[in-house]
């Protein structure tokens, strides 16, 4: 029940952002300008905040990287194959779906389910998974900064594709985290409690522009094509990961948090820049939209499993 209600009301903000469209109470531009909003100022202040109020040796710790990115990488390099031979995407189509298909909302959902469950201890593997996801982001966005060049000139140089990615506000502020953790400063109160209230307003805004841009027709649509996206985010990629964490001997409480990370909603950071870059964004929102309404069932399911293959360690709390 706990679950349950910490993940309902993420498709209750998407319902509402639904509604607002299908009454068009709100012009057609809301979404575009709430879009923005999230882009260029509240995801980067997230990104900062959690990567940067980490000790910089906290934030590494390979064999979870190995087990939960590596697994995601190699998952996002089938699916873009399968994706482009026999669906025909095109390159941009093909990247935006098999990333809905790996990336997780590891901020606003992973990390709050650990940090319930585990407390303080499950905080930081969930920054580290936040932080593979934002590395997945890079990825994506130099795919689509290179298809976006190609379509304005076709010999864009490959700096210049670089440089437009470092210029991406969400990468610049992961990498300018990572580089703040490095300083161990940390923050004061003050910037703290901007940085979180900045944070806070991410999850309303772009919940609320992903069920604004739903379409119920689309949905029904390409059924079939969500649906399979669907399984694979909510249930095949986190076997995978469970998997590749119990053959490197990844620790019990690393080992079900790459696993959780992994079963948790996709990003809606992944709908965010499909806006951005106009690149199947509904698409992006509908796998959104579905996850989020059938992870409270799967990741019930997954928690089931791993208490009973780790019971030990869910008395670390």
């Amino acid at each position: 029940m706990e679950l349950i209600n910490l993940i309902a009301p993420v498709f209750a903000v998407i319902l509402t952002g639904y509604a607002f469209s299908w009454t068009k109470l709100l012009g057609q531009d809301t979404s575009d300008a709430l879009v923005q909003f999230a882009v260029y100022v509240l995801i980067p202040a997230i990104m900062f905040y959690l990567i940067g109020q980490e000790k910089f040796e906290n934030l590494l710790n390979y064999g979870f990287y190995l087990s939960y990115g590596g697994t995601l990488l190699i998952l996002f390099a089938v699916l873009f194959v399968c994706l482009k031979s026999v669906v025909n995407f095109q390159v941009g189509s093909a990247t935006v779906a098999a990333f809905a298909a790996v990336a997780s909302n590891t901020a606003l959902v992973a990390l709050p389910v650990l940090h319930a469950i585990f407390g303080s201890k499950g905080a930081l593997p969930a920054v580290l998974a936040n932080l593979v996801v934002a590395i997945l982001l890079l990825l994506m966005t130099t795919v689509l900064e290179s298809v976006a060049g190609h379509k304005a000139n076709s010999k864009t140089p490959i700096y210049k594709i670089f440089l437009n990615v470092l210029k991406n506000p969400i990468i610049a502020a992961t990498l300018l985290g990572v580089a703040y953790s490095f300083t161990g400063i940390g923050f004061s109160d003050s910037v703290s409690d901007y940085l979180e209230l900045l944070s806070q307003a991410l999850a309303a805004v772009a919940l609320f522009a992903i069920g604004f841009t739903t379409s119920v027709r689309t949905i029904v649509q390409t059924g079939p094509l969500i649906l399979s996206l669907t399984l694979v985010k909510l249930i095949i990629a986190p076997g995978l990961v469970l998997l590749a964490a119990h053959l490197i001997g990844l620790d019990p409480l690393w080992t079900i948090a790459a696993t959780i990370s992994s079963a948790v909603p996709t990003a809606k950071n992944i709908f965010l820049l499909a806006k951005h870059y106009d690149q199947e964004p509904q698409l992006a929102a509908h796998i959104v939209s579905a996850t989020s309404f059938l992870s409270v069932g799967t990741l019930i399911l997954w928690l089931f499993v791993l208490h009973h293959l780790y019971p030990t360690a869910f008395q670390l709390n």
